[in-house]
């Protein structure tokens, strides 16, 4: 589940280039708790235990997600964080980068869900990849050369940022920080997998976990293969299951959307991942359920927000929704 419409950053382009220079100017583990305006003994004790509630929820299909949801003092650290590490990766986006990009007030060419379908609006050939457990999948080793190397921090305020943002050495699926960096995580993958679209005269766009490629000319089993071995020496898995390749006759898919002229619409598809996800909120919203106290409310105002913003996104792609959507129509605050 991941949000339709990106969320401001409140804040300019200049004002963001400037939260960024001041993230990247700290060198020492006493300076980021002064930059997070977070008690420096606190802040200790997350880096030495960083706490997690940790659940799972059903998905399509039968299977599970694991979530990991921070103890609210480590979250408002966290969310602090987010706001300087989205500033710093607003700087060093790719092309091709389209997910978990909150936009500043002006700008003016927003990254978004439909933005990125529309790149690849037209073209002969598509093929959607996708990365298998992404956040799961981004360790330790990954963030390690985003702190060390990308950043250039001293090692012991890149082990202290580290001990903050992960947990059991990878990406926790519900720390505010987690988006931000599986996108810093990816930054090595992406200009490899520009390079190879380059090669191939190809478009080439990721959206979170979904890589989308299109071509004029029908790709071949080892160009796909090739991708695959690129993937993995970046240490990440493609899902097989996910692999599809579809002609522009067929009107391919992306994120969801179809391309379809004068421009994508909303697939089925995405619509009945939409009905399961209110049937899955109205079964963990239950009587029984609210009264064992299972899943966290912040974890569910995050499930009712994703949807209603779905919902907004019909709207705003189709200009009207299904009926028994109406009830979600709203604006997610």
């Amino acid at each position: 589940m991941y949000t339709i419409y990106p969320p401001s950053l409140d804040l300019t382009l200049a004002q963001s280039d400037a939260k960024a220079a001041r993230f990247l100017a700290i060198k020492h583990p006493g300076e980021l708790a002064s930059l997070l305006k977070a008690d420096a003994a606190k802040l200790a004790k997350f880096v030495a235990k960083p706490y997690y509630q940790v659940f799972s929820i059903p998905k399509p299909g039968g299977a599970r997600r694991i979530i990991h949801n921070p103890h609210s003092d480590l979250k408002t650290i966290q969310q602090t964080l987010n706001m300087y590490l989205q500033c710093a990766y607003y700087q060093l986006k790719p092309p091709c980068a389209y997910g978990f990009i909150p936009r500043p007030t002006d700008e003016p060419k927003p990254r978004n869900i439909f933005t990125n379908a529309m790149t690849h609006l037209g073209s002969e050939w598509v093929l959607n990849l996708d990365l298998k457990d992404y956040f799961h999948t981004v360790t330790s080793r990954h963030l390690t050369w985003v702190f060390r190397e990308l950043f250039g921090f001293p090692e012991a305020l890149a082990n202290q940022l580290l001990a903050l943002v992960s947990y059991r050495g990878v990406l926790p699926m519900g720390a505010p920080t987690s988006p931000v960096l599986s996108n810093l995580a990816a930054l090595p993958l992406d200009a490899d997998l520009q390079s190879f679209a380059n090669l191939l005269d190809a478009l080439y766009t990721r959206f979170v976990d979904d890589m989308t490629f299109s071509l004029e000319q029908q790709p071949t089993p080892e160009v796909i293969a090739a991708l695959r071995q690129t993937v993995e020496k970046h240490q990440f898995t493609l899902n097989e299951t996910k692999i599809r390749l579809t002609a522009k006759k067929d009107h391919p898919e992306v994120t969801g959307l179809l391309l379809k002229e004068p421009h994508p619409d909303v697939s089925e598809h995405f619509l009945k991942r939409l009905k399961k996800d209110i049937r899955l909120y109205q079964k963990l919203t239950e009587r029984s359920m609210m009264e064992r106290g299972i899943f966290h409310a912040n974890v569910l105002d995050k499930l009712r927000r994703s949807i209603a913003g779905q919902v907004q996104f019909v709207k705003f792609i189709r200009g009207r929704v299904e009926r028994e959507l109406k009830v979600w129509e709203w604006a997610p605050g």
